[in-house]
């Protein structure tokens, strides 16, 4: 591959990246903050507890910084967009177009937030039978680190796909896209959850982990469902109006999403019956 080949296609894996960690990156960091309220209502939230939490929320926004005011591999420079996307916007700042896409997580949490509360009943009900003090809000802590730990699935699932998809070399991709990874954020929120609740860091019973997985398991897929993400961009787009130059251009854009959608499921359906084709006829079966 050329310069120009590499750089069309990682213009085009840059989509697959945004989708997804638009959505997991951007709901795991509202369920920090409904975690957050959380933290302050525990007997150890001050001091150094306080603070590692704090710095968990400045970890946050200067990864946001650096996505927004970056110099190199800019993601929301809205002078470089291609002509034919700009035109779809309005005047709107490299910050505003940020914001437009970490709303698309916005869209996902409030859409998956009935599994969120889920997935907390489970800690605090653990934490509960073990005898953990504050277990309604270290709950909460803790179902924050989950979301924080599945963006970051998200994030390497979505890396592993285009390295593989778009026949991309590695190193490239990892270096590009590194910036939307927020694994040293959930390593930081693990540090200050431990800190905050030194008792909740016990062995699970067998019981305990299976309900705890299967609730995980349910946001994870949740999370990375097309339907979830190409939804959410959608509800986006319809509530963000004042980002696009006319009513025209945001009805097309919902429209386009709407096809994009159609497609990739098309896509994926064919891919899956065409799996199960060539499993129930291997390859050297005589009878195919």
């Amino acid at each position: 591959m050329d310069i120009e080949e590499i750089t069309r296609r990682m213009s085009a894996a840059s989509s697959v990246v945004k989708l997804v960690c638009g959505v997991g990156n951007n709901a795991a960091w509202l369920v920090m903050l409904d975690a957050m309220d959380h933290a302050r209502s525990c007997a150890r939230f001050r001091g150094s507890v306080k603070k590692e939490f704090n710095r968990c929320v400045q970890l946050f926004h200067e990864y946001e910084g650096a996505l927004v005011y970056a110099r190199v591999n800019r993601f929301f420079h809205v002078p470089d967009m291609a002509d034919h996307v700009r035109k779809k916007y309005g005047n709107i700042t490299d910050r505003e177009y940020y914001d437009f896409w970490a709303s698309t997580g916005a869209a996902a949490y409030q859409a998956t937030r009935p599994m969120v509360t889920s997935l907390v009943n489970k800690y605090r009900l653990s934490l509960i039978s073990h005898g953990v003090r504050d277990a309604a809000h270290v709950a909460w802590v803790m179902a924050a680190m989950a979301a924080l730990e599945l963006s970051v699935r998200m994030y390497d699932s979505a890396i592993r796909e285009i390295i593989k998809g778009y026949s991309l070399p590695e190193n490239i991709v990892r270096k590009v896209f590194g910036q939307f990874s927020l694994k040293h954020i959930a390593k930081k929120w693990g540090d200050a959850m431990v800190e905050l609740s030194p008792d909740s860091d016990y062995p699970l019973q067998d019981s305990e982990k299976r309900n705890i997985e299967l609730g995980l398991d349910q946001l994870f897929e949740a999370w990375m469902s097309l339907d979830t993400m190409y939804d959410s961009v959608s509800d986006t787009v319809e509530d963000y109006g004042e980002v696009f130059r006319t009513k025209g251009e945001q009805k097309k854009a919902m429209r386009e999403i709407a096809d994009i959608k159609a497609d990739t499921v098309g896509e994926l359906m064919e891919k899956r019956n065409y799996e199960r084709r060539d499993k129930q006829h291997p390859a050297g079966n005589t009878d195919r």
